[in-house]
Formats: structure tokens, C-alpha cells, sequence
């Protein structure tokens, strides 16, 4: 591996620290523990680092041999559970956690079984090549064959199962959020659905690891590339996104059980009263704030909301405001543009407004407008 390489690991190395350091430090002071998974995360990755960006500076740096299997199957199950406590009210590490943990109790017992008197067969060299790379596992290294290959074989089990359990959490925390808000946010866990991707990406360049990855330049590039993507995602959406919890602790046992039983002339009473306060036009409203406006009970008025054909409370608050951007659309002089409708119609941004207005009327917003001036 030569110095060039070694100093793209350095530079990797430094990144990864410095966003797992701040981290540490904002879910200190803000108590936000669910952030500790992801700085454990972010600090392995980093330190993962160390043995090849060691190598530009000569220095002895075999005993990161113990630690490539070990850290390598730890990363993914950590970034997971950042994304699943961001939901949990308790955060704190349970015993059903362990099972994620498994790999890395065997490359643990591996490593000091394999380890032990080889670990320059490891961490490799500075004058490695593809060539003394591939005959260095495959002809004349059982050892570091079996230690390599076994995290390499977890990395891609775990890029296959990981995908699907966050999978699993996005669609549970969308529902939650549908059924309790009228927004879509990326600080309320929408981007998380991108993970699904990058945790199967992952798995991809861990298999080139498998053929001397740092000796392809392209590959390398790429690599890389994709691990300076890796950091800033992260660390920039663990900024952002707000804990989530209170969503799912939000409905008390006696609301759960309380017998919803309401009246017909009930449940139109506070359509009429919501319709006539526009109150779906603040753009953040959510199910508590409109219940308590609305002088009435969260589940009582989820209950109406139901009744009333809507799935949750995102489709019912956003149906109204598509029928009223509706009518000012219908309404709209030539000199006015369609940006002016979305703030009066009760939504955020035109990217949100423009996809709930496909999806109402299968139309864009000019495409209705168009429709209109020729009928």
C-alpha cells in the first residue's frame, strides 16, 4: 500500500473523529443519548483507519491486526441502533441488543486465536501490491484468509439483513409521524429511508476489500468517495433530526382503551369548526395542537378522522389544503404566480406542495390550471 493511500486514510481518520468528537460533545450538553450510538459508530470507523494511515509514518502498527475483524462487524449494527433509538424513550443499551453483536464475539475469539505472533500478515505493508495482496490470502496466509474473509462474510450478511430492519423502522416511524403530523420533514426521520440504501452500499465496497481494493485507483476513488459521503450524512442528519419518541409515547393506556363512541352530529360539528378556522392552513399543526383547538380528545379525533375516509391525520390535514389551493388556483389572474398559492394553501415548500397535488389530483399544478382556462 503505498503513501499516498496511507495519507487518504489519515485524512479519513481525522474526519471521522473530529465528527464523532463533536457529537459526543453536543449529546452531552444537550442530553441526547440516542447520538452516543452513532459517535460510537462514527469513532470505530475512524479507528478502523489507524492501521493503514500508521503506515506513512513507519510506525509499528501491528497491533491493529486484533482489531480489523472486531471493529468491521461492529459498525453497521451501531448505525443501526442510532436509527432505532431515535424513537426508543428508553435509550439505553438492552439486553435484546446483544443478538446484534454476535459477529463480533466470534471475530473476537478469532483474532486472538489467529492473530497472535502474524499481525504484519494483517495490516499489511507499505510496498503492498494487488499481486503480493491476492497471494498473500489465497496461497501462503490461511490465517489471515479465515480472519478477513469471516468479517467480510458478516459485512455482507449484515448489508443484506440491516437494509430491511431499517426498512422495518422507516415505515413504522412514517405511519407514526402521518398519524400524529400534517408535515413531512427530513428532521422527523424522512431521510432515513436513504439509509436503506447506504448500509447495502457498504456491503459493496466491503467485497472489493476482499480483492485488494486500494490497489485499483477507480475503485479507490469511488471508495473513498463514498466514505467522505458516509461521514457527512450522518453527521449533518444527527444534527437535524429531533427525537422522535414522543410520538410513540404521546397516547396514554386510558385513551388506548376509552370506548370511542361519537355521535354523527358530533363528528360533523367539528369538521364544521375545523373547516371554518382554516385551521389546517399553519403548516406545522399536528394532532395534539388541532385537538386542543378543537376542544376535543387526540383519540376522539382520530376516530372522526377515520370515519370520515382518511387514513391518518397527514392525508385529512393535506386534503384540505390541496382543496383550497384548489379553489385559489381556480381563481389565480394571469399576473400571479403559483408560488403565491402555496403559504396561503397551508403548506411549507413547493417541493412538498407540488408532490401532495400530483398525488391528490394526478395533475400539476399548471397542468390544473391549464384544465380550468380550457373548460
Amino acid at each position: 500500500m503505498n503513501s499516498s493511500v496511507a495519507i487518504l486514510f489519515f485524512i479519513l481518520l481525522i474526519l471521522y473523529f473530529s465528527f464523532a468528537f463533536i457529537l459526543f460533545i453536543i449529546g452531552k450538553v444537550q442530553h441526547r443519548k440516542c447520538l452516543f450510538y452513532l459517535f460510537f459508530s462514527l469513532f470505530l470507523r475512524g479507528f478502523h483507519f489507524i492501521g493503514p494511515a500508521l503506515l506513512m509514518f513507519n510506525i509499528d502498527n501491528s497491533w491493529t491486526g486484533y482489531l480489523i475483524g472486531p471493529v468491521k462487524v461492529m459498525l453497521t449494527p451501531l448505525t443501526y441502533l442510532y436509527v432505532q433509538k431515535i424513537a426508543d424513550t428508553d435509550k439505553s443499551f438492552k439486553k435484546e441488543d446483544l443478538w446484534h453483536f454476535i459477529p463480533l464475539f466470534i471475530n473476537v475469539i478469532l483474532a486472538i486465536i489467529l492473530v497472535p505472533g502474524h499481525a504484519y500478515e494483517f495490516v499489511g505493508h507499505r510496498d503492498e501490491t494487488i499481486q503480493s495482496t491476492l497471494k498473500m490470502i489465497w496461497e501462503n496466509n490461511p490465517r489471515r484468509n479465515i480472519m478477513v474473509v469471516s468479517s467480510r462474510i458478516f459485512s455482507f450478511l449484515q448489508a443484506l439483513v440491516y437494509p430491511v430492519l431499517v426498512y422495518r423502522l422507516y415505515k413504522k416511524y412514517i405511519t407514526a409521524i402521518k398519524n400524529n403530523s400534517s408535515l413531512l420533514k427530513s428532521t422527523n426521520s424522512v431521510w432515513i429511508k436513504w439509509v436503506i440504501l447506504i448500509v447495502f452500499a457498504e456491503g459493496f465496497f466491503q467485497g472489493f476489500g476482499l480483492l485488494g481494493i486500494y490497489n485499483y485507483s477507480f475503485i479507490l476513488t469511488l471508495t473513498y468517495g463514498f466514505l467522505i459521503f458516509y461521514a457527512f450524512f450522518f453527521f449533518v442528519h444527527a444534527l437535524l433530526q429531533e427525537d422522535i419518541s414522543i410520538i410513540f409515547s404521546h397516547e396514554n393506556m386510558a385513551d388506548r382503551n376509552a370506548p370511542v363512541t361519537i355521535q354523527k352530529k358530533e363528528s360533523k360539528k367539528i369538521i364544521k369548526l375545523f373547516m371554518e378556522k382554516e385551521l389546517y392552513l399553519n403548516p406545522d399543526v399536528s394532532l395534539q395542537e388541532l385537538a386542543v383547538e378543537l376542544g376535543v380528545a387526540k383519540y376522539k379525533l382520530t376516530k372522526i378522522i377515520k370515519d370520515e375516509g382518511f387514513d391518518n391525520f397527514y392525508v385529512f390535514v393535506n386534503h384540505y389544503r390541496i382543496e383550497k389551493s384548489k379553489k385559489l388556483l381556480s381563481e389565480i389572474p394571469g399576473n400571479r404566480v403559483i408560488e403565491s398559492i402555496i403559504e396561503e394553501s397551508g403548506f411549507n415548500s413547493r417541493a412538498t406542495f407540488y408532490r401532495v397535488f400530483k398525488e391528490s389530483t394526478g395533475l400539476t399544478p399548471k397542468e390544473f390550471i391549464s384544465k380550468i382556462h380550457r373548460n
